[in-house]
C-alpha cells in the first residue's frame, strides 16, 4: 500500500492553493481530470456543512477510480480544520476518525488525496495521521509584524522585478503598508501597478499612494480597533465593508474570540503587576515567577511586536478582568450559536453581538 496522502496548509491562502493545484496537475494532468479528478469543496460555516463535507470526502476516498484506474481526490479550502467549535463536535471527529484511519492503513497505488486548507489543528488525530502517513507542506506568513515583513517586501520587490519595474525602499515600505503580508493581495496589486504604469517603468512613492488599495487585513485592524474601544458605529459600518469584500462573518468572529482573548490575558498580566503601562509602551516586570509562568506557554508575550502589545494593553486598560471574561463568552456562545445551524442569519447575530459587547459603561 502507498501512503499518496498530501496536506497543503498555511495562512497564505494564495500559496496553499497554488502549490495544491500544482500536485493535482502533477499526478493527474488536465486531460485526465475529467474521468479521474473529483474536487470536494471543504469550506463549511455550520457544523452540518462540515459534516457533509468530510463524508462527501470519505464516501470520495473509498471509491474506485473510473473503470478501475487512478482515482484522485482533492479535498480543496477545508476551513474548519482549526475552527474549534466543529471540530468538536462528535460527528465531524467521528467522520475524520474515520478518513484518519482509511489513511493509516495506506492507499492503492493508483489512489491519491491532496487536501488544503487555510489551517489545521496540530493536536488534532486526524493532523497527526497525516503527519505519520502523508505528506505536509506548510505555507505560514509569520505573526509577528518585524518577520513577515521583510518577507513581504522581498516578494514584492521581486515580482516588479520580474515585470521590469524598479521600485525605490520608501515607495516598496508605502505598498506593503497598504497591501499588508498576504500573496495574493501583494500579487493583484503588482498586475495593478503594471498595467497602471504601461510603458514606465519607474514606480514613485506617488504611484503608489494613487493606485494601491489597502488590504483587507488593515481594515480588519480598524475593526478590532473600533471594537476593542466601544465605537460601535464605526465597528458596524467596518463589519459591513468586510462583508462587502467577501469577509465571512465567522470568519470575523473568530477574530473577535482572539481579540478578546489577548486582551483578557493582558489585563490579568496587569492586574497582578507584571505589566505596566509607560506612556503609550509597555513594561514587563522582571522576576522569577513571571519567567517560570511564560516557559510553560507556547508562545511568550513578551516577545510579541511591541506596537501590537502596546495596542493591546492600552485597550485592555479601560476594562476589568471581569467585563473582558463576559465579553468572550458572548463571543464564544454567538460563534457556537452560528455554526449549531437555526434560522436567524449570520450577520444579525453579528451585529446583534456587537451592539452587547460595545455598550458603554454604566454609570454608578
Amino acid at each position: 500500500m502507498a501512503n499518496n496522502v498530501y496536506l497543503f496548509c498555511g495562512n497564505d491562502e494564495y500559496l496553499v492553493g497554488l502549490n495544491a493545484r500544482k500536485r493535482v496537475d502533477q499526478i493527474c494532468p488536465a486531460a485526465e481530470q475529467s474521468l479521474t479528478l473529483e474536487v470536494i469543496d471543504g469550506t463549511a460555516a455550520k457544523i452540518d456543512d462540515a459534516v457533509a463535507a468530510v463524508d462527501q470526502c470519505v464516501a470520495g476516498f473509498r471509491t474506485v477510480g473510473l473503470f478501475g484506474g487512478k482515482k484522485v481526490v482533492w479535498f480543496r479550502d477545508v476551513s474548519f480544520l482549526k475552527n474549534a467549535v466543529i471540530m468538536k463536535n462528535a460527528d465531524v471527529k467521528r467522520l475524520l476518525g474515520e478518513l484518519a484511519s482509511d489513511i493509516k492503513a495506506g492507499l492503492a497505488e493508483d489512489q491519491f488525496l491532496i487536501m488544503s486548507a487555510p489551517g489545521v489543528d496540530k493536536r488534532s488525530a486526524f493532523y497527526k495521521a497525516v503527519k505519520e502517513c502523508g505528506e505536509i507542506s506548510e505555507y505560514d506568513i509569520p505573526e509577528r509584524d518585524y518577520e513577515a515583513r521583510p518577507v513581504a517586501i522581498k516578494r514584492a520587490a521581486s515580482l516588479f522585478k520580474r515585470e521590469g519595474l524598479s521600485i525605490d525602499s520608501a515607495a516598496t515600505d508605502a505598498f506593503i503598508n497598504k497591501t499588508g503580508f498576504e500573496t495574493r493581495q501583494i500579487m493583484n496589486e503588482v498586475e495593478k501597478m503594471v498595467l497602471f504604469k504601461g510603458a514606465d517603468k519607474n514606480i514613485t512613492l506617488a504611484d503608489v499612494q494613487l493606485i494601491t488599495s489597502t488590504s483587507g487585513e488593515a481594515i480588519a485592524w480598524d475593526f478590532t480597533d473600533a471594537v476593542a474601544e466601544r465605537r460601535l458605529a464605526d465597528a458596524i459600518r467596518i463589519f459591513r465593508q468586510l462583508l462587502f469584500q467577501k469577509q465571512t462573518a465567522i470568519g470575523l468572529i473568530i477574530q473577535l474570540e482572539s481579540l478578546f482573548q489577548n486582551l483578557l490575558r493582558f489585563r490579568e498580566y496587569m492586574e497582578a503587576g507584571w505589566l505596566r503601562m509607560n506612556g503609550n509602551r509597555i513594561q514587563w516586570s522582571n522576576d522569577q515567577e513571571i519567567e517560570d509562568y511564560f516557559s510553560e506557554m507556547p508562545e511568550d508575550p513578551r516577545k510579541m511586536h511591541w506596537f501590537r502589545a502596546s495596542k493591546i494593553a492600552n485597550h485592555a486598560a479601560p476594562y476589568t478582568v471581569r467585563a473582558l471574561a463576559a465579553r468572550k463568552t458572548l463571543v464564544v456562545d454567538t460563534h457556537e450559536k452560528m455554526v449549531s445551524g437555526g434560522s436567524i442569519p449570520h450577520e444579525l447575530m453579528f451585529e446583534t453581538l456587537l451592539a452587547k459587547i460595545c455598550a458603554p459603561k454604566r454609570r454608578r
